[in-house]
């Protein structure tokens, strides 16, 4: 019998040490390894920084071209140094959804968040940095923008490395209610087209505490379109043929 119950207490010990041995290696990439979080924190801050820089930039862009970062050339109007998509063109209405929104912000972030960063002055303290895959998340919700990026850092000096990964930022917007907005003054549009319905405009203006305005341009059989939000200067534009 105690020879039996030292066998138990044995292959209990070895469960232990497999199970902790798989977790390690199932966590290791989530692991701060060897080096001084503190040590790594300016590298942590700088991206950081140029996330939250990054998605605002991105945000105020995509709602200056009407919720895009690339406008469908089928749908793009170009007016001297402005584009804005058609939001209504040969009678078919063409708003962008509110998840194509967060996909163009999504494609903003990572095809300009790099060219905030430099690591030139980490480099020139010993670190070697290796840069992993970026992917970015945006969530567009009733008055604010939640964004959550995965990038994979593998940060060395010396022996020692360390790893980041994971980096949110939460913005206030009203870039939905700007999105709505616009819904609204098209479809009183394709009740009436080639008509500005200057009461529909002063209502959405109203409604939303925001400044609607629309210029014709005669030569282009175009209106344009800009909705202004008050309170934070966002500006969202778009463009209707003047049928």
């Amino acid at each position: 019998m105690k020879k039996r119950g030292q066998v138990t207490i044995f292959i209990i010990v070895a469960i232990i040490l497999v199970s902790i041995g798989i977790l390690f290696f199932v966590f290791k990439d989530n692991l701060n390894v060897g080096e001084n979080s503190l040590e790594i924190e300016p590298i942590q801050n700088q991206v950081q920084y140029c996330l939250d820089r990054t998605s605002e930039e991105g945000i105020n862009y995509v709602a200056l071209h009407g919720g895009y970062y690339n406008i469908p050339k089928e749908i793009k109007m170009s007016y001297i140094t402005y584009e804005a998509p058609y939001y209504y063109i040969n009678s078919v209405v063409n708003i962008p959804s509110i998840v194509r929104i967060e996909n163009e912000i999504e494609n903003y972030i990572i095809d300009n968040l790099k060219y905030c960063i430099n690591y030139s002055l980490f480099e020139e303290q010993g670190f070697v940095i290796n840069e992993g895959n970026l992917s970015a998340s945006v969530y567009i919700r009733e008055d604010k923008i939640n964004v959550k990026i995965t990038y994979p850092l593998s940060i060395k000096k010396g022996e020692a490395t360390s790893r980041l990964s994971d980096f949110k930022v939460e913005i206030v917007s009203n870039i939905n209610k700007l999105h709505i907005a616009s819904g609204e003054i098209v479809n009183s549009y394709k009740e009436n087209p080639g008509f500005v319905c200057l009461n529909c405009l002063e209502e959405v203006s109203n409604k939303y505490n925001v400044e609607a305005k629309a210029t014709p341009l005669p030569d282009e059989k175009v209106i344009w379109f800009s909705i202004l939000d008050s309170e934070s200067e966002l500006n969202w534009k778009f463009a209707v043929e003047n049928e």
